[in-house]
């Protein structure tokens, strides 16, 4: 089976990171798997160095007939069986090519909760054909229903991690000393790009609250993006000092979560929350926010904490909780790495081409 695969995103986030693993496991597999991506996004160069072929198209605006015309003719020499649409720019990009070329089945994957906006763009965007859409989560599903979209051609794929092996003790002591982690600190990491949305300013004003009643406590703020500046400063202002490191981009996130201590991430929105998934691979307790998809994977007080949204006293609270009681973080990592084992990225590949099926039959093929 030819699958050409397209999305939109620049960055490197967790959405591109499962479109990756999604291809490997379809060259695993024997099917043949393509990319159409801006020549100068993060994946489209991964992916290429994986020896994926990688079709470039700007996908500088969600109406770019450029773009649309460009991949369209990528469609027509490919032939591909499935295109499997990205992102929403991807999304109106493919559906608008599909009419061009209306041969393949076509699948739109939906990673956000938020609802379709009911503005006359959406409202043509959602109009255009699609076999199936697929959902990261059941919180997913319900607000694409809500939004009007029909529930029968909706499946649930779950994304999915790699789970890493556990970190040795001798690495977690290099990465621990190399961030200047002292014997009885207690290290929480987020891993997201610092933009609005992630709750990075609620964690900082928390951390604050909390290191009174748990001095041991440090954060690891793993990620770049347009709130960076403005984080530093917020912590200058909080006079947080050392407690707090912000380590920008990396590429050796594993290791990290390897030498951490707890995960944390209040975020006010998540599809589902992959982050989530590989830190509780890594055997890591998990303090987040009950919201979209994050209570499908956190079980509370099971693998973690799961705190109301705009509630900072239970942000405090968790914080310190989860920093003072090392029999908690252990029982609730140990849960965590079994809860992820469910979470695997081959679950996301066999749902997907489950997904791909039900397609291919609509298109009565």
């Amino acid at each position: 089976m030819r699958i050409l695969h397209v999305d939109s995103e620049r960055p490197w986030r967790g959405g591109q990171n499962q479109i990756l693993l999604l291809m490997r496991r379809q060259r695993g597999r024997g099917d043949e798997a393509h990319l159409v991506a801006p020549g100068d996004a993060v994946l489209a160069a991964r992916a290429s160095a994986e020896g994926i072929p990688v079709h470039a198209a700007g996908m500088r605006g969600t109406w770019d007939l450029g773009s649309v015309l460009g991949l369209a003719r990528v469609m027509s020499g490919l032939r591909p069986d499935i295109v499997h649409w990205h992102a929403a720019r991807a999304h109106a990009i493919g559906a608008m090519a599909a009419l061009l070329v209306p041969g393949p089945a076509r699948v739109v994957s939906r990673r956000v909760t938020f609802p379709v906006r009911r503005s006359p763009g959406s409202v043509l965007l959602w109009a255009l054909p699609v076999d199936r859409v697929a959902a990261i989560s059941n919180a997913v599903r319900d607000a694409l229903v809500q939004s009007g979209v029909p529930a029968h051609i909706i499946d649930v794929v779950p994304s999915g991690v790699e789970l890493p092996p556990a970190a040795s003790p001798a690495a977690r002591a290099r990465v621990r000393a190399g961030l200047g982690c002292a014997e009885g600190e207690v290290a929480g990491i987020v891993v997201s790009a610092l933009s609005e949305g992630k709750g990075h300013r609620d964690l900082l004003h928390a951390a604050a609250a909390a290191l009174p009643r748990s001095p041991q406590l440090r954060l690891w703020i793993v990620g770049t993006g347009p709130l960076e500046k403005d984080l530093y400063e917020e912590c200058r202002m909080l006079g947080l000092g050392s407690s707090v490191r912000f380590l920008g981009f990396r590429e050796d996130v594993p290791e990290l979560l390897g030498a951490a201590d707890f995960f944390c991430l209040p975020s006010y929105s998540e599809g589902l929350g992959s982050s989530i998934l590989e830190a509780m691979g890594a055997g890591l307790p998990v303090v987040a926010t009950r919201v979209g998809g994050i209570p499908e994977v956190v079980e509370e007080r099971a693998s973690g904490i799961l705190v109301r949204l705009s509630h900072p006293v239970e942000l405090v609270d968790a914080l310190v909780a989860i920093t003072v009681a090392p029999e908690l973080r252990s029982r609730m990592g140990c849960r965590g790495r079994e809860r992820a084992a469910l979470f695997t990225a081959g679950r996301t590949a066999e749902g997907t081409y489950g997904v791909y099926r039900s397609a291919l039959r609509a298109r009565g093929r």
